[in-house]
């Protein structure tokens, strides 16, 4: 049993084994410094703890990768969305050049149609169509300020369109020569027999339905305006004939026809202006003079 009188006897075990232990610790330190006693024991503990120490540092290791993955696939998505807002620009970019270039191809072919033409015409732009329920209108972007006129001939590049039948201050109505009301007194070019055809509220067809039986008319026969009743320009092509039928009673032969005007895909027309009022005008005053 223990006692104050045992605790001196104690206290110098304790300071005699501290003094043994230190002496065995510089020992050894010597040893190790001159024979490397201890390298064996560090690289077995090594190998032993390596394990170990893998297992500590896998946690931070997964941790730094799932921070780096997530951060490149988080880059990778803004550079994706970047690249495709760029794609998408430039596509429309692309579009917007190809609409522009399609338009100066079609307004180089009116300004060469123009100068082909021996008649005084001018370019227009179609702002609004109407060919529904056989009312085959279009409406224009030239009007009174233009000096555009009721009745005055509308051409694409191909043939006849058909005429102006309203005009407004800045805009004018077109009606089309497929329109049901609508007439366009014709003669065969092959032949040169006279004859009106008429619109069916198709904007592929149309009727003629007034041919004299003895005429001579083919399929593929050309027509143009005939310049009767002086309300179209002689010699512009109408239509091409692409039918032929005989009238119950054979007094007449009927026929349809292809407009030659792509009235389907028209965007840009032209007007065709009468130069005959300048000359009259022109005459008069020398007569006055």
């Amino acid at each position: 049993m223990w006692t104050p009188k045992n605790e001196p006897a104690l206290s110098g075990n304790n300071v005699l084994s501290f003094l043994l232990l230190e002496i065995v610790c510089i020992v050894l330190m010597v040893l190790d410094q001159s024979a490397k006693i201890a390298t064996p024991i560090r690289s077995t503990l090594s190998t032993l703890t390596y394990p170990l120490t893998k297992i500590v540092e896998l946690p931070q290791k997964a941790y730094s990768f799932i921070n780096s993955t997530i951060s490149d696939q988080a880059q990778l998505l803004n550079e994706n969305t970047e690249l495709k807002q760029k794609l998408s620009q430039a596509q429309i970019d692309l579009l917007q050049l190809d609409v522009i270039s399609q338009q100066n191809h079609e307004l180089r072919q009116l300004l060469n149609a123009k100068q082909q033409l021996p008649l005084q015409t001018t370019a227009a732009f179609i702002i609004n169509v109407n060919t529904g329920s056989n009312d085959h209108h279009l409406i224009i972007n030239q009007g009174y300020n233009q000096g555009v006129q009721v009745g005055q001939t509308v051409l694409d590049l191909n043939g006849v369109a058909g005429q102006i039948s309203k005009v407004d201050i800045e805009s004018s109505h077109v009606i089309l020569i497929t329109n049901e009301n609508h007439a366009v007194p014709v003669e065969f070019l092959r032949t040169g027999i006279r004859t009106f055809i008429y619109g069916t509220g198709n904007l592929n067809t149309l009727s003629l339905s007034e041919i004299p039986q003895s005429a001579d008319v083919k399929i593929g026969d050309i027509l143009i305006t005939s310049g009767y009743g002086d309300v179209f320009p002689r010699g512009l092509k109408v239509a091409t004939i692409n039918n032929i039928l005989t009238t119950e009673d054979k007094s007449f032969k009927q026929a349809t026809a292809v407009p030659s005007a792509n009235l389907n895909l028209i965007k840009q027309i032209l007007l065709v202006w009468n130069k005959e009022p300048s000359v009259q005008t022109s005459s008069l005053s020398k007569e006055e003079s």
